[in-house]
């Protein structure tokens, strides 16, 4: 699988704004449109399906978040079969987008799933590409840490049950999508089939929760172990750290574990985060009030 250089395409960076892509593209678009042209070009047909493609992930917030992920961690390069996000593949679709409303308003056609033109009265006879399966997928953070090899049964187009393995891939998020290309169902005259688009859902963590990259643990410890500090033990999964605790903390303060979080869109581990509750306690013995009585009379004095 091979990510191309979308931004390069358009002639625009990652900074730029949907109002600054879709200018571009519009350029492009009527530059390289087949009728713009006397005779068939090859590399203008390409470079007209590529634009289109461009625009379509630029465009739309969740495939450009998920597009610069993947670059972000594998470049333009070509990802290997057995990675575990190669089974990734992003809608291409046109919708209600400015590239229908230029092309059907301005030059009279209508567009099909692959980038193809077409009169109105070829559209009963044209491929269709099939509906695509939706299904749910629950996983839990620690799979979405290390990723994971997930069986998902769905229901076939002709009944029965059919058994996929879904390679879950690491760092993934709650609410994020797979979509295993071709698995959905059947297309019409010639068309391809439909995808199967797995919606993933995190389980509630007990401990834990996710913020970007990092892991967040609420802690809650005295007032005096907020002045002192200490050495906290916590539970990591299967792994028991130890965080120092520095002297002086504040309610609500974040104290960090390097290394020890989550995973961020580059692969590397965010930190865990433990958000400090100072706690008083509901009863305290004679001799504690008595100390708590001396430390007040010290701070009169201070």
């Amino acid at each position: 699988m091979k990510y191309k250089n979308y931004y390069e395409i358009l002639g625009v960076n990652r900074k730029s704004s949907k109002e600054e892509i879709k200018n571009a593209f519009r350029k492009l678009a009527k530059q390289y449109h087949p009728d713009a042209k006397k005779e068939s070009d090859k590399a203008s047909d390409e470079m007209f399906k590529d634009i289109n493609e461009a625009y379509d992930v630029l465009t739309t917030e969740e495939k450009r978040r998920k597009y610069d992920r993947q670059v972000n961690k594998f470049g333009y390069g070509f990802v290997p079969n057995d990675n575990p996000l190669s089974n990734i593949k992003y809608e291409i679709k046109s919708g209600a987008s400015v590239f229908s409303d230029f092309f059907s308003t301005m030059l009279g056609f209508r567009k099909d799933d692959d980038t193809h033109f077409f009169d109105e009265e070829d559209e009963k006879n044209r491929p269709q590409k099939g509906k695509d399966i939706n299904s749910n997928l629950e996983i839990t953070l620690e799979e979405g840490l290390l990723g994971v090899e997930k069986k998902i049964a769905i229901k076939g187009y002709k009944g029965g049950i059919r058994t996929f393995s879904v390679n879950v891939p690491m760092g993934i998020h709650d609410g994020e999508k797979i979509r295993l290309a071709a698995l959905g169902h059947p297309g019409k005259n010639g068309g391809k089939n439909g995808d199967l688009i797995i919606d993933v859902h995190m389980a509630k963590h007990p401990i834990y929760t996710i913020q970007g990259s990092d892991l967040v643990q609420e802690i809650y410890i005295s007032p005096a172990t907020a002045i002192i500090g200490t050495k906290y033990k916590t539970k990591l999964f299967d792994d028991t750290i130890f965080v120092e605790l520095p002297k002086y903390l504040k309610n609500g303060q974040y104290v960090p574990s390097l290394g020890n979080g989550y995973i961020d869109e580059k692969g590397n581990r965010g930190n865990l985060l433990l958000h400090v509750n100072i706690q008083m306690p509901e009863k305290v013995s004679e001799r504690e009030e008595k100390l708590y009585e001396q430390i007040a009379k010290l701070e009169k004095k201070n």
